[in-house]
């Protein structure tokens, strides 16, 4: 039948038959720049990016160390082995006695002890003029407490050259350092005064005074 819509002078090309566009599928095809650019997401400027890979971790970290003078060390240790066990007041003061040497000022400073009463290590921990030194509390302590001390004898030198005898002062300042040994449980054993001179040494000791 003919189709009334088609004028007798259409000079038009008889309808062809288009052919089906090839699938898609099974062909990888690129995505056009174009859809790229419009629909990949883009990430701020001021935004930094999530870094999941570990860093180098902090740099500020613990730097206060303690340290041993390695040959002091092993003089001090050679003798506290030829002198043995702390609990008496005369191998105190020879251990003390020649630590100081020949010291001319006034010095504070703490022996620290094992179990076994024997020595662990020596700290001074205040120095002064030839007539006076601070006892200072707090780094006595800390000196003990850092060594592990199971216990601890402190002293102080007079080196005047007179006889070691305890001021009113030094008795005072033995009683606070024996209270403050007990509130962090270390035993202060002893307070040896050392006195007289290097040819003439002399001690004085509140243990073996009573006087502790």
């Amino acid at each position: 039948m003919r189709n009334p819509m088609l004028r007798d002078d259409c000079v038009c090309a008889p309808r062809v038959r288009g052919k089906r566009a090839p699938s898609s599928r099974g062909r990888r095809r690129g995505t056009p720049s174009h859809v790229r650019e419009r629909f990949v997401p883009q990430r701020p400027d001021e935004v930094e990016p999530v870094v999941l890979a570990g860093g180098p971790g902090a740099t500020c970290r613990p730097f206060l160390t303690i340290t041993k003078d390695p040959e002091r060390f092993a003089a001090c240790n050679a003798l506290a082995d030829e002198i043995g066990p702390l609990n008496d007041p005369e191998n105190a003061f020879r251990l003390i006695g020649e630590a100081i040497g020949d010291e001319v000022n006034e010095v504070f400073g703490v022996v620290t002890l094992d179990l076994h009463l024997r020595m662990k290590g020596m700290a001074e921990t205040g120095r002064g003029e030839p007539t006076s030194v601070m006892a200072p509390m707090v780094p006595t302590l800390q000196a003990a407490v850092a060594d592990g001390a199971q216990a601890a004898i402190i002293y102080h030198v007079h080196p005047s050259g007179i006889e070691a005898q305890p001021s009113q002062a030094d008795i005072e300042t033995t009683q606070s350092f024996v209270e403050a040994f007990e509130q962090i449980g270390i035993p202060l054993l002893d307070h040896i005064i050392v006195g007289g001179d290097e040819r003439n040494r002399s001690y004085y000791s509140f243990a073996e005074d009573n006087a502790l």
